[in-house]
């Protein structure tokens, strides 16, 4: 069992008002949270931390939702 206190939420989305509001939401309501702008930089982001939620938008260059939550 983690010793972590709070969950650990991952935000992917290429805007970066959503990705913004978002993880400021989560942050208030007491979440460690993490952000991403693209599929590519949350794979990079994976490699060193795993989230216990990752919150994908679908649509976004490089790597699509779809293609993150595949790899």
């Amino acid at each position: 069992m983690s010793n972590r206190s709070k969950a650990q939420i991952l935000v992917v989305d290429d805007d970066p008002n959503i990705r913004g509001s978002l993880g400021m939401l989560l942050l208030s309501a007491g979440y460690d949270v993490a952000t991403a702008d693209n599929g590519v930089s949350a794979v990079s982001h994976l490699n060193t931390a795993v989230p216990d939620l990752i919150v994908t938008d679908l649509n976004m260059p490089h790597m699509s939702g779809v293609e993150l939550i595949a790899h």
